[in-house]
């Protein structure tokens, strides 16, 4: 049986709560106040916490982070009556794994406790790193607090010591030159230059111009001598963006340059030395670039020393509401602006939304929304059409040969599990709510069922 921590500081909700989630086959630890919650977590093998932010004794949060030290990788589900975004985003970013506003939703709640601790369980339960971890994580300005985010970020930690050749791998807008920054500020060049070149954005000859650098009369237009980028990054950190679109006469005086860690300006004999960490990033499979002749395997060997790849942000759902608040504030403040608020539901629409565009499809959504919108909290309705007509996507497998009775019992747990209420999964279905009930009812779904009658009402005030 899973076991769950209510906290609650109100008699009566926290009683409500409890009866709520034992009639769906919890058993439940209560706790009144933020201390009584420490102690019960130090003593308790606990599955989930229900935490209400607002304590007699204790910030939620602080309570929250101290029961995630003691359970690192727990399913909290964070509550708060205030109806304010900050709070929540504070929470996710201590290790929230969502949050509810009052009064409460049980579908809603029942759904996210099931949701997360069977992706806990799943995945081993990813331990939330300690707080001081997650502050350094924010300060270099990395989000999120998936597996793949965790296991990244420690990576990084550890290739920040060494100075060797990392390629940095994901698609457009995800972070690349963030974790490349990252890299740099926790290694021993930290106090040295970060110099980053788009080699997308440069025909051939004047990317080689700006490697390189040339002398006076090197061309027409050199009428003075120019350091190219591998002189300003001596003695920090050089990053090659989207070198993918290199072009191959360009990439074969690369591979010679940072082999021999010198070379010649454009026009010049005399070699300049130069000492720098070498960070590459690319947004296309260069083993495929490789094997189409476009790109030189002697050149992807020497960048392929080690990979990091950075997930898409619809892998990383957990970082949106966070990432959304930040861009809603520096936004505001770049346009002189008073910071807008996200409601509930419109932050859960954008964890929906697959972002193609990734963290700059989100962040240019962000700064439409706050120049357009014409009121001060922005809801589902404000959001643009393709990301409020966005559906959660959760892919279900049958075997051919698969009983109707057991695939429609399939696809009505799954569609009950992804959808934060009862009418919405009925709705997605194409059927009734009422009829919805009886499926749960037939199949013997009695905690999706359950969650949908007469418990609603016990818990509605919680």
């Amino acid at each position: 049986m899973r076991t769950i921590l209510v906290v609650e500081d109100h008699a009566e909700s926290r009683s409500s709560l409890a009866w709520v989630l034992e009639k769906n086959g919890y058993a439940v630890r209560q706790a009144s106040n933020g201390r009584a919650a420490v102690a019960a977590a130090r003593r308790e093998k606990l599955h989930g916490i229900v935490l209400d932010l607002k304590l007699p004794d204790m910030e939620g949060t602080a309570v929250l982070e101290a029961v995630l030290e003691l359970h690192p990788g727990l399913p909290a589900v964070v509550v708060t009556g205030f109806g304010t975004i900050d709070t929540a985003v504070e929470a996710m970013k201590r290790g929230a794994a969502d949050f509810l506003t009052k009064p409460i939703e049980v579908e809603s709640l029942l759904a996210t406790l099931a949701r997360e601790i069977e992706r806990a369980s799943a995945s081993g339960a990813v331990a939330t790193p300690p707080s001081r971890a997650t502050e350094e994580m924010g300060r270099l300005g990395i989000i999120g607090r998936s597996r793949a985010m965790l296991e990244l970020f420690d990576t990084v930690k550890r290739l920040a010591r060494h100075q060797s050749t990392i390629l940095i791998l994901g698609e457009s807008g995800t972070g690349k030159e963030l974790i490349a920054r990252a890299v740099h500020a926790l290694g021993p060049r930290r106090d040295g230059p970060f110099v980053a070149v788009n080699c997308a954005t440069l025909a051939e000859a004047l990317l080689e111009s700006e490697l390189f650098g040339y002398e006076r009369g090197a061309f027409t237009s050199a009428d003075r001598p120019k350091e190219g980028v591998m002189e300003t990054a001596h003695g920090g950190t050089l990053l090659l963006d989207e070198v993918n679109e290199m072009g191959l006469g360009c990439q074969a005086k690369l591979l010679r340059a940072i082999e021999r860690r010198e070379f010649r300006r454009v026009g010049s004999t005399r070699k300049i030395a130069v000492d720098f960490h070498l960070l590459a990033a690319s947004n296309a499979n260069l083993e495929a670039l490789v094997e189409a002749r476009r790109f030189r395997s002697d050149l992807y060997f020497r960048l392929k020393v080690v990979t990091l790849t950075v997930p898409p942000l619809r892998d990383r759902q957990d970082a949106i509401p966070v990432l959304a608040q930040r861009f809603l504030e520096d936004v505001a403040r770049q346009s002189g602006l008073v910071p807008k608020r996200l409601t509930p539901d419109a932050l859960a629409q954008l964890a929906r939304y697959r972002w193609p565009g990734n963290i700059r499809e989100l962040r240019n959504c962000i700064e439409s929304l706050t120049l357009t919108s014409p009121r001060a909290e922005i809801d589902v309705g404000d959001l643009p059409a393709s990301v409020r007509e966005a559906s959660a996507v959760h892919e279900i497998r049958l075997q051919v040969g698969t009983r109707m009775e057991d695939a429609e019992r399939e696809i009505i747990r799954r569609t009950v599990e992804a959808y934060p209420t009862l009418r919405e999964a009925a709705r997605v279905l194409g059927i009734g709510l009422r009829t919805l009930h009886t499926r749960l009812r037939q199949y013997g779904l009695r905690r999706a069922a359950a969650s949908g009658s007469a418990s609603s009402a016990a818990a509605r005030d919680a």
